[in-house]
């Protein structure tokens, strides 16, 4: 790996760091919960949201479902099914989407569309989140 890519690697967890630390999560979701990332390999964008989503999966002890476009995982995400063929995700042609699922309602309860930047991104998923185990 050449010097310029590590710094930015390391820029990019030292970013995603600071962003969960400014948005944590008020409880760890319950088992009626979980995350669905739509999105694509390719997408720089869906590249840039999966790591801060992991963080937040991590802390929120939630499922993430990542349902991919072009059928290829999105790191750090080593799963996928393909968009396409799930029901919640086959019209979804924007990326990236990140879908907030209830199994108690048995339905999406909340969307993020995009990725603006890390700190937003985080606390758009977070709010959601938080939003559903407040009930």
């Amino acid at each position: 790996m050449d010097p310029k890519s590590k710094r930015f690697l390391n820029r990019r967890t030292l970013i995603a760091g600071a962003a969960a630390s400014l948005v944590p999560l008020r409880a760890h979701a319950s088992v009626n919960t979980g995350v669905i990332l739509v999105g694509a390999s390719w997408c720089s964008f869906c590249k840039q949201a999966a790591p801060l989503l992991k963080l937040l999966s991590e802390q929120g002890d939630f499922p993430v479902l990542v349902a991919s476009h072009d059928s290829k995982p999105i790191p750090p995400f080593p799963d996928m099914v393909p968009s396409q063929s799930h029901p919640l995700t086959r019209d979804i042609v924007s990326f990236p989407v990140t879908l907030v699922y209830s199994s108690s309602e048995n339905r999406v309860v909340g969307r993020v569309d995009g990725y603006r930047n890390p700190r937003w991104y985080m606390r758009s998923v977070a709010n959601l989140i938080n939003q559903v185990e407040q009930g």
